[in-house]
């Protein structure tokens, strides 16, 4: 974009109304007005979704009920409110199936040998993660290691669960209108805005409509679930230490052990009883899913790994025996648990391999030592003591740390996380592996409840400014409009660590020229740049990555001959958002951003 030279702005937060504790069981006058809010929760290794009514959220928080499917695989396991997210698509690239009927379709292909041409992936949300850079033609892999569109496996996922809510709801209760439903997706607060951008574009592909699509950071949606709870629910919530950190003045972390990711934010109470994150959201890929890893390679050095990479592919319904009943042994684990684990072994593992007699206990069950099995949770564990600690360090006032998500249900990383911080109250709810789900519900009714965000990043825009010699480098000296100009200014908008209100602003002014005809009805280009480091000057520094571009469209009759215009963004809430507006006439344009490839 020509001519931006740009004058800093800082605008004050804009009221918005309070939402105190006693306020939080009405709707929030900026919630939304539809009938139904329903939420997707679509997790690395477990997806599902859950609704509720206008009329059910204004009862009382003790009251209230939150509806959710119940999954069961046909192998007759207990019933669970999410399903694996695995996808299958046929042989003409064709959406065939999502849970666990995609995983028993593709499991009965490969006993009949069929699999060869159908496509099924698995854990493919991880693909998204800690990508400061991303494309629309992003390709993923699928367990025969082929290419595929990314996007039309997300979207195609997506449609799935929303269109099986439409048709829960329809059976419940017959609507009638078809946009009566406000739409709420889950995301890692850790991700970044190209991959926010990436799920929205898949969700409203999906049949969402935009303007009734939420974007809900998962940490926070457990938040809002935890908080409405009545006291009794939460374990030891008897204890001041607990229910104190909800009232004003007390404060927590959230840890959002999820399959793939571990999200943590730390939350303070305001006086007005709404919520202010005090340090930026982190996390690691330290989920459920690296448990699973470390018994995969514990597997691989027991049978070959040539031999099982083999069978996980040609005996894959007998794979999925083995991982889910790991799946449920790893459930069970607690840490006072001083006895072998037992593994039972598809018959056909232990005809088609060297597995030793020795090794076979009866009824075709593999023995793993105890502290063996164990060890498999040992370097997840590890990894979030440590990045709790390290938030502890940072902020110490914290009074409870609340572990929500399906890995906190593991007795064993609860009791490690536990003994780790004595001096802290560790919680972990009831229902803690939907936490998220119904929370992102909540949050659908009562946005406001969380009154600031941290920025994980510097944010600043590409711009030029009066070449001064000796300061700015040479060889970033052009002309324009006959005047020397630095080109490649990175311009701060907002600091990383810096707390933003949801309703404040940043606001940059410019100025432009559009004299010759060929830039009448020129797009006017603003490039939007993040960094890690806290005062970058340039924008080609190592540190600095374009996320994307806001564009500017001009006005029907072309721009006039010189143009005063101020870009406002808003970096407090759940996803980026911009506001272009013409200073001398009030005319707000039309202005986009774009931050995928």
């Amino acid at each position: 974009m020509e001519d931006r030279r740009v004058t800093e702005e800082n605008q004050q937060p804009t009221q918005v109304p309070r939402v105190g504790v006693s306020q939080t069981r009405r709707r929030s006058p900026s919630g939304t007005d539809k009938a139904i809010v329903a939420a997707i929760d679509f997790g690395t290794t477990y997806s599902g979704y859950a609704y509720t009514f206008r009329s059910e959220f204004e009862k009382s928080a003790g009251a209230r009920e939150i509806f959710s499917n119940r999954w069961s695989p046909n192998t007759g396991a207990l019933l669970s409110a999410k399903a694996p997210t695995t996808a299958l698509f046929d042989s003409g690239m064709n959406f065939h199936s999502f849970g666990y009927e995609a995983e028993e379709k593709y499991a009965d292909l490969i006993q009949e040998k069929l699999q060869k041409d159908w496509h099924c992936f698995r854990r493919f949300k991880m693909k998204l993660h800690d990508r400061m850079v991303l494309s629309r033609k992003l390709e993923i892999t699928d367990e025969a290691g082929r290419p595929f569109h990314a996007k039309t496996v997300f979207t195609e996922s997506i449609r799935y669960l929303r269109q099986q809510l439409i048709n829960t709801i329809e059976n419940r209760n017959p609507m009638n209108k078809n946009d009566a439903i406000h739409w709420v997706l889950t995301i890692p607060a850790i991700w970044t805005e190209p991959a926010k951008q990436f799920m929205r574009e898949a969700a409203i592909d999906a049949g969402i409509p935009t303007g009734d699509l939420q974007i809900a950071l998962e940490p926070e949606a457990a938040a809002v679930y935890c908080r409405s709870l009545p006291e009794g629910i939460l374990r030891d919530s008897q204890d001041r230490g607990v229910t104190d950190a909800f009232r004003p003045g007390g404060c927590y972390m959230i840890v959002d052990l999820g399959g793939g990711t571990v999200d943590t934010t730390v939350h303070e109470v305001a006086e007005d009883g709404r919520l202010v994150e005090i340090r930026q959201a982190s996390g690691g890929p330290w989920g459920g899913t690296s448990v699973d890893d470390t018994f995969y390679g514990f597997v691989v050095r027991k049978f070959g790994k040539e031999f099982i990479e083999q069978f996980r592919i040609e005996r894959a319904s007998e794979w999925m025996k083995l991982s889910m009943d790991f799946e449920t042994q790893k459930r069970k684990l607690k840490f006072e648990t001083n006895y072998n684990i037992r593994i039972e072994i598809p018959q056909r593992l232990i005809a088609e391999s060297n597995l030793q007699v020795a090794d076979i206990q009866s009824y075709n069950k593999l023995s793993i030592e105890n502290d063996e099995f164990k060890n498999f949770f040992r370097p997840s564990s590890e990894d979030i003591v440590a990045h709790i600690q390290s938030i502890l360090a940072e902020v110490s006032k914290v009074d409870l740390i609340l572990l929500v998500g399906g890995f906190a249900t593991s007795g064993y990383v609860s009791h490690v996380i536990m003994d780790a911080f004595p001096e802290k109250r560790v919680v972990v709810p009831l229902q803690a592996e939907v936490a998220v789900m119904y929370g992102a519900v909540l949050f659908g009714f009562e946005p406001l409840v969380i009154s600031s965000r941290v920025c994980r990043y510097t944010y600043g825009i590409d711009v030029f400014e009066d070449f001064r010699e000796g300061y700015h480098p040479p060889e970033y000296k052009v002309v324009i409009d006959g005047e020397p100009s630095c080109v490649n200014v990175f311009s701060v908008l907002v600091n990383e660590g810096e707390a933003m209100g949801v309703a404040e602003k940043r606001k940059r002014t410019y100025s432009s020229t559009h004299r010759d005809e060929d830039r009448k009805y020129l797009i006017m280009d603003v490039p939007v740049f993040a960094s890690k480091t806290a005062c970058p000057k340039y924008t080609t520094e190592a540190t600095c990555v374009e996320l994307g571009r806001i564009q500017v469209e001009p006005p029907a009759d072309g721009w006039p001959l010189e143009v005063h215009y101020s870009v406002n963004m808003f970096f407090g809430q759940t996803e980026f958002n911009v506001i272009v507006k013409n200073d001398v006439t009030g005319h707000e344009y039309k202005s986009r951003h774009d931050f995928l490839q």
